[in-house]
């Protein structure tokens, strides 16, 4: 991978994003170099980019940047001045995420010891809460696309299987059940939503990440999981899977429901199934 420099080709980036994203990394690595000089080691993309499922409309451009040492209260000052300036330079795609050192992804994430300092939406969160999961490490060492200071192919950065499966369970049960249960009410908002082609999409293709994740103990996007699913799923759910890849990825394109009702039935019935399954093999 080769870093971004002004004016420069961003190899590193595919090239359907290439130029929305390289806009933003370069402003942000060009104010990271004359705010805070020698703060910084390497600053690697995460999230849709490196996973080649980036949509301008409404992805965000993720980070890890690792830093030679923790921040002192100064240079986190100076950090939150710069994703300000970011964000309003280029309110979209947003730049969200993470500064982490490199003995820190040398271990699993550890709230009493991991720095926890994130930048979501322009603004600079600092303390124990803020310590990324477990995913930003498997994330990185699987996909993580280079664009400043040392390569990662030599670095340690640590997995743990046992922590990503419980991620994954916890991301059933904190967000896609009670998502699931909000949907299921035909007559609320959420309900009454899930008749569009956005929240079944998000929905299936969402669950179909964490099972993905807990069936391979690798990390996929959205649509990646969804293509996969296609692979092994029964043919039942087929037309389901390609019409919620078709509303991610071509939604200009007609669908493959007359009925949106049925849509929402099966995506409803998909989800359930899965997340069932999931909870039954792999839970406590």
């Amino acid at each position: 991978m080769t870093s971004v420099t002004k004016g420069s080709a961003v190899d590193a980036l595919p090239v359907n994003v290439s130029n929305v994203v390289a806009r933003v990394v370069e402003d942000y690595l060009d104010d990271l170099e004359s705010t805070v000089p020698g703060l910084v080691s390497g600053v690697y993309l995460l999230g849709s980019v490196a996973l080649s499922d980036f949509h301008p409309a409404w992805s965000d451009v993720d980070f890890v940047t690792v830093v030679n040492d923790e921040p002192d209260d100064v240079q986190r000052m100076l950090l939150a001045d710069i994703h300000e300036r970011v964000a309003q330079s280029h309110p979209t795609p947003r730049l969200d995420g993470h500064y982490l050192r490199w003995a820190d992804l040398a271990s699993a994430p550890d709230r009493r010891t991991t720095l926890g300092l994130q930048a979501k939406g322009g603004v600079l969160h600092f303390g124990s809460n803020w310590v990324p999961s477990i995913l930003t490490w498997h994330e990185l060492a699987e996909h993580g696309l280079h664009v400043h200071g040392p390569g990662l192919e030599n670095r340690r950065i640590a997995r743990d299987d046992e922590m990503l499966r419980d991620w994954c369970l916890g991301s059933i049960a904190n967000q896609w059940t009670p998502w699931w249960y909000r949907n299921a009410n035909l007559w609320s908002g959420s309900g009454m939503g899930s008749l569009g082609g956005w929240a079944p999409a998000s929905g299936v293709l969402g669950v179909t990440r964490v099972h993905y994740m807990l069936t391979t103990g690798r990390v996929t996007s959205k649509c990646g999981a969804g293509e996969w699913a296609l692979t092994v799923c029964e043919p039942e759910w087929r037309r389901l899977l390609e019409e919620c890849l078709r509303i991610r990825n071509r939604p200009t394109k007609p669908s493959l429901y007359r009925d949106p009702f049925t849509r929402r039935r099966q995506a409803l019935a998909f989800m359930d199934l899965l997340m069932t399954a999931d909870e039954e093999t792999y839970g406590p």
